[in-house]
């Protein structure tokens, strides 16, 4: 049986009804798509115990065809509602479920007002079967890792003082784009330095600054392989380390060591985020650690499992997921450390491999 067989077949074992409807318009949904037949363009992907129908327009038919295997595709202008609908009444379909987390309000009205069948929206099944990684999966994501770890170790040798915020987020990009088996960003890269590394989610265009001696830099970026996602955090100091930097590096890097280590099969999210925190708070900076310690990752750069105090999401083996504790002190800076990790049943493995023993100085 084929992976996506396999996924398809898992997923309506899980299903209370006669078949699930996934659709993918304007980027709304291109995961479940994907993960069920492999296809990565626009269409609905009807999925029934003894059937799969495809159905997309005259821009993604071949593309279709040549993505997929074991599935039918079908040619339809206005497959996103009325073609959809006709396609369950052809199939049989008395009660199709949809996921109410991916898809809009106006799309259930719309498809509702068309469709025959009884509508059940159900939570994400599908990224709950995603969660657990099989051995190619596992073997894409540490591809990702490997070419973010290489281009930021080549990007390293090349910062100076006076380059700013986007150039060295461009030049990041180009390393990661250039190479054979990448297909890009995981997402918008994060380059950020001095007071703008205390802004966990910054983007470089909005500030565009110039590297000064003494900055901290910090880089959250990933590259995607095979459609899975790496997301990996370093900070790193210019042209020389302050004491104060130093020694939020050394605590930040102690709660990333800790996490890794609560990291194993049928632990809680909830714990393994509170064993980082409580060092953190330990040395005076709970206030400055505000978000969760890590997410799963994936085909999305956050899907489950998560791990946050509010977490009860246990670990199971082949689940990967990220550990990046963090500090941020407005006015000054912040430091964050970020690893990919693949949970086993008595620890992890790291799937990241940039150096973090100390704080490396650049520049």
């Amino acid at each position: 049986m084929g992976v996506y067989e396999n996924r398809r077949r898992t997923l309506c074992q899980m299903l209370s009804t006669d078949g699930l409807i996934a659709v993918n318009n304007e980027h709304s949904d291109p995961v479940t798509l994907h993960y069920l037949s492999g296809f990565t363009g626009e269409g609905a992907l009807l999925v029934c115990p003894d059937r799969t129908l495809l159905l997309t327009d005259s821009r993604y038919t071949e593309q279709a065809r040549i993505e997929t295997s074991g599935i039918e595709v079908e040619e339809v202008r206005a497959w996103y509602v009325r073609g959809a609908a006709d396609a369950l009444e052809r199939l049989g379909v008395a009660h199709v479920t949809f996921l109410s987390p991916r898809v809009s309000h106006d799309w259930v009205q719309r498809f509702g007002a068309a469709c025959k069948a009884e509508m059940s929206g159900e939570r994400d099944l599908v990224k709950e079967i995603r969660a657990i990684k099989t051995d190619e999966e596992i073997d894409a994501l540490q591809r990702a890792a490997r070419i973010a770890d290489e281009a930021l170790e080549q990007l390293a040798s090349e910062i100076r003082v006076g380059m700013n915020e986007v150039e060295i987020a461009l030049r990041l990009e180009m390393l990661i784009r250039n190479r054979d088996d990448s297909e890009g960003l995981a997402f918008p890269i994060n380059a950020s330095a001095g007071p703008n590394t205390a802004l966990a989610h910054y983007n470089p265009l909005l500030g565009r600054r110039a590297l000064e001696a003494g900055d901290l830099l910090l880089f959250d970026f990933g590259a995607c392989c095979n459609g899975y996602r790496s997301d990996m955090t370093r900070t790193l100091a210019v042209g020389h380390s302050t004491d104060k930097a130093a020694e939020i590096y050394d605590i930040v890097l102690q709660a990333n060591l800790v996490g890794i280590d609560a990291v194993k099969a049928g632990v809680v999210g909830s714990d393994v985020d509170g064993v980082a925190r409580k060092l953190i708070s330990g040395r005076g900076y709970a206030e400055h650690f505000g978000h969760g310690l890590g997410h799963g990752i994936g085909l999305e750069v956050h899907e489950a499992p998560r791990l946050s105090p509010q977490s009860e999401d246990v670990l199971k083996p082949r689940m990967v997921v990220t550990v990046e504790p963090g500090i941020y002190l407005t006015g000054f800076g912040g430091v964050r450390i970020e690893d990919d990790v693949v949970v086993t049943e008595s620890g992890c493995d790291i799937l990241t491999a940039f150096p973090k023993e100390e704080l490396i100085v650049v520049g």
